[in-house]
């Protein structure tokens, strides 16, 4: 069968809004490793990134109908479900035969939604690889009938959607194959986060999946069992990805790279065995237990770890369900400074339970930890994670709004705790940048890391988007109501998709030029409800 996997496209405004300069545009590991899987099995696969390579909607939907695939598969998130909507109305009027499948993390926790707001075909929930290839094998096969496929969501023939039972997890990642690094774009046209990297081509890594943690905020599209590749794997794929594609740098996606210190330590001692010259940067738990770990990890390779704090106040951590201390936090992050990796953190302003002076305790935290890349996010409960059924618990919060909205970007928050209004999330965001990047110390660390002139030249760089982020001034709306992304319009119930035509490619093919498709089309927002609505898509 021939498959195009689509990873759709987007803006940098609509993803980092006023930190969109200091951004970046990853390879879609997850279509990688999904192709690599259905060319063991023969298919004919193809992936369209079309972030990397500048792709408008237009673009995409011309590419599709001039290949004439039997199957596209789109990679859905939360902040990615409008463009969704109008990409997927426009692949079906334009290909009405072509199957339309959806993955990732928004088709996994709202299969029925999804379903029924888009001409999408199927949902594939959780890993995708063996419920996909089962879906191919009974449509080459004229099967009629999927309800055998665990981890599939499907529209029957009458229209019924039908949502299956779970699919098991994937038990050895070892028997997967590489992902196929081959067909995605060159990995040299990849934007890369501005500090955040330090030597290129640049690929990001899987080496395990699941996340046993309860957070109330993070969704876990793999489950809570974590099945991780062997050391051994490990090697020789970063050894694969430096032979064949010349990486000299890897990011590892894993939610807990560092839970299991064995095989980190055994993942460290070989790449050193086979002198393999590679920087890389993962995440770790605020609770590893042996910090030598980090030694290890430096010796390796590894210049920066990252390490999800999320609050100041412990209260607050424990409404989060981190499941660790502030004492716990304080170790392993001094843990990795001792090791010589920069640190990087993550910190939530606006959580259940936060108040003014909690918001205060976490920007005094995150001066006394001491990090190179403090992050300040605003807190935005999405489908599939805890916070999303009982955020009105301790907040307001604007579900609608919430489905489109990424926690970094967003100047209009959508969760707002009892007692915080958004004007103070807002003022206490900026406060929380500006007390941590213009800080002497912040200044300190960053100097005394100065390398090479290509260092300074960032440095300079990150300071000015910075200092333009500090005075980029902010519209609050207090209104929860308010919908800045999907204005409606007043022109009856066509459900005609225009899509402008005259939209083209940048001739860099770059995401950074911004460029506007206005689209109209009946958007089902809820059940028995229609109403027709303008988007503005920035692309």
């Amino acid at each position: 069968m021939r498959i195009i996997l689509i990873n759709p496209p987007i803006s940098l405004d609509d993803v980092y809004g006023r930190f969109k300069k200091l951004a970046s545009f990853q390879p879609p590991v997850g279509l990688a490793s999904l192709a690599g899987y259905l060319l063991k099995y023969k298919h004919d696969v193809s992936i369209v990134d079309c972030n990397a390579i500048g792709f408008s909607v237009s673009d995409t939907v011309k590419y599709v109908q001039s290949e004439s695939p039997d199957m596209v598969v789109l990679y859905t998130l939360s902040y990615n479900y409008p463009v969704i909507e109008i990409l997927t109305r426009a692949i079906r009027q334009s290909s009405p035969k072509i199957k339309i499948v959806a993955g990732g993390p928004h088709a996994t926790f709202l299969p029925h939604q999804t379903l029924q707001e888009t001409p999408i075909d199927f949902c594939v929930m959780g890993e995708g690889e063996e419920t996909l290839l089962l879906l191919i094998q009974h449509l080459e096969d004229g099967a009629k009938e999927f309800s055998e496929i665990e981890g599939l969501a499907y529209k029957s023939l009458d229209g019924e959607i039908i949502i299956n039972s779970e699919r098991v997890r994937v038990k050895d990642l070892d028997e997967m194959p590489f992902p196929a690094i081959h067909l995605l774009p060159p990995l040299e046209t990849y934007k890369l986060y501005l500090l955040h990297h330090k030597r290129s081509p640049y690929m990001t890594v899987a080496s395990s999946r699941g996340c046993p943690y309860k957070c109330v905020f993070c969704e876990t599209p793999s489950g809570k069992i974590v099945r991780a590749h062997s050391p051994e794997y490990m090697v020789d794929y970063q050894m694969f990805l430096s032979k064949k594609f010349g990486v000299k740098e890897v990011m590892f996606l894993d939610d807990t790279f560092t839970i299991n210190e064995k095989r980190v330590f055994k993942f460290c001692d070989l790449m050193i065995k086979n002198n393999i010259d590679m920087t890389w940067y993962s995440n770790a738990h605020a609770n590893v237990r042996d910090l030598d770990l980090f030694k290890s990890m430096k010796a390796a390779g590894c210049w920066i770890v990252a390490v999800g704090i999320e609050s100041g106040n412990q209260e607050v951590i424990d409404l989060l369900d981190k499941g660790t201390t502030k004492e716990q936090m304080r170790l392993t992050c001094k843990g990795v400074r001792d090791a010589g990796i920069k640190l990087k953190t993550f910190f939530v302003l606006g959580n259940p339970g936060d108040t003014p002076s909690r918001i205060d305790e976490t920007i005094q935290f995150a001066k006394d930890l001491k990090p190179h890349f403090p992050v300040f996010s605003l807190m935005t409960p999405y489908p599939g994670a805890p916070l999303f059924e009982t955020a009105e618990k301790y907040g307001t919060f604007d579900r609608a709004a919430g489905f489109h909205k990424q926690i970094l970007a967003t100047n209009d928050p959508v969760f707002v705790p009892f007692g915080v209004t958004k004007k103070i999330l807002l003022q206490k965001q900026k406060e929380a940048f500006r007390k941590s990047y213009f800080s002497l110390g912040m200044i300190i660390r960053h100097l005394s890391g100065i390398e090479s002139f290509k260092d300074i030249k960032v440095l300079i760089k990150a300071f000015f988007a910075f200092f333009e982020v500090q005075f980029t001034h902010i519209n609050v709306q207090e209104s929860l109501t308010d919908e800045k992304e999907l204005n409606v319009c007043s022109k009856g119930e066509s459900s005609e998709i225009s899509v402008d035509n005259n939209l083209k490619k940048s001739k860099k093919n770059k995401l950074n030029k911004e460029k506007n498709v206005e689209i109209c089309f009946t958007l089902n927002q809820r059940p028995n409800e229609h109403e027709e609505r303008r988007i503005m898509a920035k692309e």
